[in-house]
C-alpha cells in the first residue's frame, strides 16, 4: 500500500483537529446555536479552510457522529470477545452504551441527528452518511451476535428471532435515553411531564427488565 503523502497526512490532521473543535463548540453551545465561524475560530483555521473540509455544519456534525459511533463500536466489540454468557453480554453491552452516552452526550445527539437525515435525499448518499450507517449496522450486529450466543448457550429464550429482538432492544434503548435527556433538560414531553428520575437509574432498570425478559427458564 502506497504511503500517504505529507500533504495528505497534514490534511487528515487538520480535519481531525476541526472535528475536535466542533465537538467542543457543539458540546457547549448545542448544534442549533453553534456556528461555522465559532468552529473555525476554535480550530484556528480560516473559514474558507473549514469549508474545504466540510461544506456545511450538517457535514461537520455527521463527522462527529461518525467518530462517536466508531468509538462506541470499539467499546462494544470488546464485550463480544469476553468469555461470558450471551445474557451477560447483553447486560454488558447495555452498561457500555449507558456509560458512553453519559460521558459523551453530544455523540448521542449526533446519532439522533444522523437518523433524522434518513429521508433527506440531498445528504443520504454522502460518504459520511454511509459511514454512519455502516457503524450503526455494526453496532446492531454486536447485539444480534450476543443474542445468538445466548440462545446457543441457553441463557436467552430462543423462541424469537435474534434480529427482531435486537431491533426491539435498539429502538427501546434509544427511546428511553431520549426521554431521560429531555427530562433532564426540563422539556415538557407529554405523559412524562410529572415524572422524576435520573438517566442512569432509568437505563439500569431498563437493562434489568430486558435481562429478565430474555432469561431462559431452567
Amino acid at each position: 500500500m502506497e504511503k500517504p503523502s505529507r500533504k495528505e497526512r497534514e490534511r487528515k490532521r487538520r480535519r481531525e483537529y476541526i472535528i475536535d473543535a466542533a465537538e467542543d463548540v457543539i458540546s457547549k453551545e448545542g448544534f442549533d446555536n453553534a456556528t461555522m465561524d465559532e468552529i473555525a475560530q476554535k480550530a484556528e483555521v480560516a473559514k474558507g479552510t473549514l469549508y474545504l473540509h466540510f461544506k456545511s455544519k450538517a457535514m461537520v456534525y455527521l463527522a462527529v457522529c461518525e467518530r462517536g459511533s466508531s468509538k462506541l463500536n470499539a467499546e462494544l466489540a470488546k464485550v463480544i470477545t469476553e468469555n461470558i454468557t450471551g445474557l451477560k453480554m447483553i447486560e454488558r453491552l447495555g452498561h457500555t452504551y449507558l456509560k458512553f452516552v453519559l460521558a459523551h452526550p453530544h455523540y448521542f445527539q449526533a446519532f439522533n441527528y444522523y437518523e433524522g437525515l434518513m429521508n433527506d435525499q440531498s445528504t443520504y448518499s454522502s460518504e459520511l452518511v454511509t459511514r454512519c450507517r455502516e457503524n450503526a449496522q455494526e453496532a446492531m450486529r454486536y447485539i444480534v451476535r450476543a443474542l445468538q450466543i445466548g440462545m446457543q448457550d441457553q441463557s436467552i429464550v430462543d423462541r424469537y428471532k435474534p434480529e427482531e429482538l435486537g431491533a426491539i432492544i435498539w429502538g427501546a434503548s434509544k427511546g428511553i435515553i431520549n426521554m431521560a435527556f429531555l427530562n433532564q433538560k426540563g422539556v415538557d414531553h407529554g405523559p412524562m411531564k410529572e415524572a422524576e428520575f435520573e438517566l442512569e437509574s432509568l437505563i439500569e432498570n431498563f437493562i434489568q427488565l430486558i435481562s429478565a425478559a430474555l432469561l431462559k427458564s431452567k
